[in-house]
């Protein structure tokens, strides 16, 4: 029993963290189509890869997914591109997402993707904030390459209160919007 009791402390603890974020309320998923414009994200595959310029543009897929389209610029000039699904977990909570970009026989494998949550939105679908429950990965996506910084600060005061690390999130590059890498914390205070 004295063996297992250290596994068992890490998996609740693991559950613990897991169960951290609070979906948006209201959130309809039918508004979260459209062009999305990334303004800060934790750095993470897809920051490590784009340099500048990210925008997704979700639209309506099969079996009631949403595809996701990301387009970035490379540091070199050139463009990255890429393809994924989301889907809600469960129709009652559209805020709560998986996705997957496992493509493999011509299905997309929804168990190997990650879960992500909005956490908060503008009431005109302006912007939203995105986050996963380990609190390492989070987005703030915008319809225009530049956020205001009132809405800015509004959606890092929706990260904070999910307990997010401001300091770890990172703008991104915006032909349009910033044209510079900053710490989100050190542009809101």
């Amino acid at each position: 029993m004295n063996r297992c009791l250290p596994w068992m402390v890490l998996l609740f603890a693991w559950a613990g963290s897991a169960a951290a974020l609070v979906p948006a309320a209201g959130f309809e998923l039918k508004n979260y189509l459209g062009a999305w414009y990334e303004i800060a994200a934790i750095p993470g595959y897809l920051q490590s890869v784009c340099a500048r310029d990210t925008r997704l543009e979700y639209s309506d897929a099969e079996n009631g997914a949403i595809a996701s389209n990301n387009h970035c610029i490379r540091a070199d000039g050139t463009v990255q591109e890429g393809e994924s699904r989301h889907r809600p977990l469960d129709p009652e909570q559209p805020a709560v997402l998986k996705i997957t970009s496992v493509h493999f026989l011509g299905i997309w494998w929804y168990p190997f993707g990650r879960q992500s949550i909005v956490i908060a939105f503008d009431p005109d679908y302006r912007w939203m904030v995105v986050g996963h429950p380990s609190l390492r990965y989070g987005r703030i996506l915008s319809r225009k390459p530049m956020l205001d910084d009132a809405d800015l600060a509004r959606a890092a005061a929706a990260l904070a209160s999910q307990r997010f690390d401001l300091c770890a999130f990172v703008t991104t590059p915006q032909t349009g919007g910033r044209e510079r890498s900053a710490r989100l914390c050190e542009l809101v205070h």
